[in-house]
C-alpha cells in the first residue's frame, strides 16, 4: 500500500470514528481495503478499483458511487446534509448479498461456523455512503457534518442507523410464514383496503379504517401498521420474522416496494423479501404485540436478536453498560443540549472505576434504593479521588436510566369481552370511552360515590393495552396540599436530613419511562384529581398535557431540563361529584380533558347476573329496588352527581352472608351518606334510613 493510500486510509479511520461512531472507522476500513476485489469476487461488480482508497477525491468517487448505485445528483445532496434517500429497487436487491456471500465465504474458508452467520458484516450500501461522504468533508473541511452532534457512542457489533429494523407477524399463529417464506415476500391483511397506492395521505387510510370497525374507536395502531408497510419501509431495510413473543424464526432485507397481489386470496399487501436467516431462535425480550413494529428505538434489542441468530455469546454485563452508554447519550444538559461523547465516556468510566474500587454492582443493579446509599458513600470516602468529581452525578444518571426503563414481560391478555364481563356498563359506553381517550388523551371519569370509577379507569387501560400489564399503569391521588414540587419536580430533604436535593416526580419519571416505550401505552390514573389545586399542580405542564401539544419540548421550572409528554401516555381523572368540598376545574384544565360521566349500573345485564349469583338474591333486589327509588328523590333534590353507586352491593361477602352484608353497608356507609346529602333536613333522611333497613330487616 503506497503512503498516499495509507493516509487515506487513515484519514478516512479517524472522521468515520469522530462521525458515525466510536468503532465505526475499525469496522468499515478493512472491508473499503478489498471492496473492488470482494465484489469483484462475489460477482456483484468489476471493473472498479482493488482498494477503495485509491479514489482519492470526491468528484472521483462521486462519479464511481453513482454508477454503483444508480442514484441521482439530489439523493447525493441529501447524504451529504445527513439524511439517507432511498436506494433504487435493483441496487437495493443487490446491495445485500454481499453480507451473504462474504459469509458463506468465510465459512469455506473456516472462519465462520455457519454460512448464513452475517454477524458483524456491513452492507455494500454502508460502506460507500460512509466513503463519500468522508471525501466531502475532508476536502471542505470548514464544514461540519450535519449527523456529528446527534450520533449514538457506539460499541462493537454496533447497529446500523441508516437502515430500520422491523418485525412483522405472519398471521395468527405464524400461520403464514411458510408462504412468506416459499414466496420471498412480507404481507399484512387488511384487504378490504384494496390497492394502496390509491391512498395519498395516512388519514384517508385512517378514514377507511373507521368506516370498516363498528365500534368508535379510533385505528391508531392499525392505521400505523397499514402505512408503515406501505410508505415507511424502505428498500434495504431488515424484516424480522416472530412468532408468539419471544421467538425469531428469520431475518430478511426488503427488495422491493409495496405491490398489490391481485391474486392473493388473503394477505395481499405486500413486498419482496430477501432472507437471509431462516430457522428458529428464542430471545429474553418480549416483542410487543403487534402486527408490525419498528424496533430503531430498541438498539440494544436489535443487537441481542443478531448476536442469538449469529450464535454469538451474549454478555449481560456489557449489553447493561451498552445499553446505558445509547440512553446517555440521550439525555440533556442544562442548555438543552446532548451530553458529548467525552462526557458520555467520562460517565461510564466513572461507574466502572466505582464498581471495582468498592467492590460493587452498579450495571444491572435495579434496587433504587441501593443505588443511593452507594452514592452516599462514594461522596463520603475521602479516600477515593479519582472519579470524585462525576462520581454522584453518574449515579445519579444510572438511578434515572433505572427509573425510566420499560419493563416488557408476557402478562395475561385483557380483551373487550373482559371488560365487559368486569365491568357493568354497556358496549357502547366502552367504546365511547375508548374513543375520547384515543383522541383527547386526556379524559376525566366523574360521577356518584359507588359507581366503580376506580375499578373502570384501570380496566380502560387493561383493555387499551389488551393486556393486564402493571408496569405501565401509575396511580396516585390529589389532596388540598398536592403541589407541583410533588407531582413535577422540586427540592426535597434528603433521606439522612443533611441539606436539600433536586427529585423528580411521578409524573416526570412515568412519561421518561413512556418516552423510551414508544409503542407501548402507557396511563397515568389520578384519582380525586379536582382535590387539589390543579394549575398549581401541572404548572407549566398544562400546555403539554394538550393532545396537539404532545412531544413538544419545554423548559421544567427548577431542574432547566427539556422535557415532553409523549403521544402514548394517557391520563385518567377520577372526580367524586358528590363530595362539596371539591373545587371546580378552572377552565384552562377543563378545555384539555374530556368528562365522562358513569351512571349507577342497576339495570345492565352483567349486574343482574352478578346480583343472581348471590347467597340470597331476593334480599338484594329488594334494596336495589328501594336504592333506585331513593336515587330518584336525589335526582330530584341534589342532581344526578349525588346518586348511590352500584358498587355498594358488589363484593365476595354477598356471596356468603348477603343479609348481614348489606346491613353493613347500608347503616355504616350510604346512611351516613344519607344525612350528609340532607343536613338540612334530618326527617328525610331517617325515613329514607328506615326505608332501606326494612329491605332485608323484617322488623323495621
Amino acid at each position: 500500500m503506497s503512503d498516499i493510500v495509507h493516509t487515506q486510509r487513515e484519514k478516512y479511520k479517524a472522521w468515520v470514528t469522530e462521525n458515525l461512531g466510536e468503532k465505526t472507522g475499525l469496522w468499515y476500513t478493512p472491508y473499503l481495503e478489498r471492496l473492488g476485489h470482494l465484489l469483484e469476487k462475489f460477482g456483484l461488480a468489476s471493473g472498479y478499483k482493488e482498494n477503495f482508497f485509491n479514489y482519492q477525491s470526491f468528484s472521483e468517487f462521486k462519479y464511481i458511487y453513482q454508477q454503483m448505485t444508480e442514484q441521482r445528483d439530489q439523493d447525493i445532496e441529501k447524504l451529504i446534509a445527513g439524511s439517507t434517500p432511498r436506494y433504487p429497487e435493483r441496487f437495493g436487491a443487490t446491495r445485500n448479498q454481499f453480507r451473504k456471500r462474504y459469509a458463506k465465504d468465510e465459512y469455506e474458508q473456516g472462519i465462520r461456523s455457519k454460512p448464513d452467520n452475517i454477524g458483524g458484516i456491513p452492507d455494500w450500501g454502508v460502506l460507500l455512503r460512509s466513503y463519500l461522504i468522508f471525501l466531502y468533508y475532508d476536502e471542505n473541511p470548514n464544514l461540519t457534518y450535519p449527523k456529528k452532534e446527534k450520533k449514538i457512542v457506539n460499541q462493537e457489533g454496533q447497529v446500523d442507523t441508516s437502515i430500520n429494523y422491523w418485525v412483522i407477524s405472519p398471521g395468527e399463529n405464524s400461520r403464514l410464514w411458510s408462504l412468506f417464506h416459499k414466496e420471498n415476500m412480507i404481507a399484512i391483511g387488511w384487504d378490504y383496503l384494496g390497492d394502496l397506492g390509491n391512498y395519498d395521505t395516512k388519514e384517508s387510510i385512517e378514514q377507511r379504517i373507521t368506516e370498516q370497525r363498528a365500534d368508535e374507536i379510533r385505528p391508531v395502531n392499525d392505521t400505523k401498521a397499514v402505512w408503515d408497510f406501505y410508505r415507511e419501509i424502505q428498500v434495504g431495510d431488515v424484516i424480522y420474522v416472530k412468532e408468539g413473543m419471544q421467538k425469531i424464526l428469520a431475518r430478511g432485507v426488503v427488495t422491493g416496494d409495496y405491490y398489490f397481489e391481485v391474486k392473493g386470496k388473503e394477505y395481499i399487501h405486500r413486498r419482496k423479501v430477501d432472507w437471509l436467516q431462516v430457522g428458529g431462535w428464542n430471545v429474553s425480550q418480549v416483542f410487543p404485540q403487534k402486527t408490525l413494529t419498528c424496533l430503531n428505538p430498541y438498539p440494544n434489542f436489535i443487537k441481542e436478536i443478531d448476536q442469538t441468530m449469529n450464535e454469538d455469546y451474549i454478555d449481560p454485563k456489557k449489553s447493561e453498560v451498552n445499553e446505558f452508554r445509547d440512553w446517555l447519550s440521550n439525555q440533556a444538559t442544562l442548555t438543552g443540549d446532548s451530553l458529548n461523547d467525552r462526557t458520555v465516556k467520562q460517565k461510564v468510566s466513572a461507574l466502572k472505576d466505582i464498581e471495582n474500587h468498592f467492590d460493587t454492582l452498579i450495571f444491572g443493579e435495579t434496587d433504587i434504593e441501593q443505588l443511593k446509599l452507594l452514592k452516599d458513600t462514594v461522596l463520603s470516602d475521602e479516600s477515593y479521588k479519582k472519579y470524585k468529581g462525576v462520581s454522584g452525578s453518574s449515579i445519579d444518571y444510572y438511578i434515572r436510566y433505572i427509573e425510566s426503563k420499560p419493563i416488557v414481560q408476557i402478562n395475561e391478555p385483557f380483551t373487550k369481552s373482559d371488560f365487559l364481563s368486569n365491568v357493568f356498563i354497556e358496549e357502547k359506553e366502552l367504546d365511547r370511552l375508548n374513543s375520547l381517550l384515543n383522541n383527547k388523551k386526556n379524559l376525566i371519569l366523574k360521577g356518584a360515590p359507588g359507581v366503580g370509577k376506580s375499578f373502570i379507569a384501570k380496566r380502560l387501560a387493561y383493555v387499551m393495552m389488551k393486556e393486564r400489564d402493571e408496569t405501565r399503569i401509575h396511580m396516585l391521588q390529589f389532596h388540598q396540599n398536592y403541589s407541583y414540587e410533588d407531582f413535577i419536580e422540586g427540592f426535597r430533604p434528603k433521606d439522612k436530613g443533611d441539606g436539600f436535593e433536586l427529585r423528580q416526580g411521578p409524573f416526570v419519571k412515568f412519561a421518561r419511562k413512556a418516552e423510551r416505550d414508544p409503542n407501548r401505552n402507557y396511563f397515568f390514573i389520578i384519582d380525586e384529581i379536582n382535590r387539589g389545586n390543579m394549575s398549581k399542580i401541572f404548572g407549566e405542564l398544562m400546555l403539554l398535557i394538550e393532545s396537539d401539544k404532545r412531544g413538544e419540548k419545554i423548559n421544567l421550572l427548577y431542574s432547566n431540563e427539556y422535557f415532553f409528554v409523549p403521544p402514548n401516555l394517557y391520563i385518567i381523572g377520577m372526580m367524586n361529584t358528590a363530595d362539596r368540598s371539591l373545587a371546580l376545574l378552572d377552565y384552562a384544565l377543563r378545555r384539555r380533558f374530556s368528562f365522562f360521566e358513569i351512571q349507577p349500573a342497576f339495570e345492565n345485564e352483567t349486574f343482574k347476573s352478578y346480583v343472581k349469583e348471590s347467597e340470597n338474591p331476593e334480599a338484594l333486589n329488594r334494596t336495589i329496588d328501594e336504592i333506585k327509588h331513593l336515587n330518584h328523590e336525589i335526582v330530584k333534590d341534589l342532581g344526578t352527581g349525588f346518586q348511590i353507586g352500584h358498587s355498594y352491593f358488589v363484593s365476595d361477602a354477598y356471596k356468603t352472608d348477603t343479609v348481614k352484608h348489606l346491613a353493613e353497608v347500608i347503616e355504616y356507609e350510604i346512611i351516613p351518606q344519607l344525612f350528609e346529602y340532607w343536613f338540612d333536613d334530618e326527617e328525610k333522611a331517617s325515613a329514607w334510613a328506615e326505608r332501606l333497613k326494612g329491605c332485608y330487616d323484617e322488623t323495621k
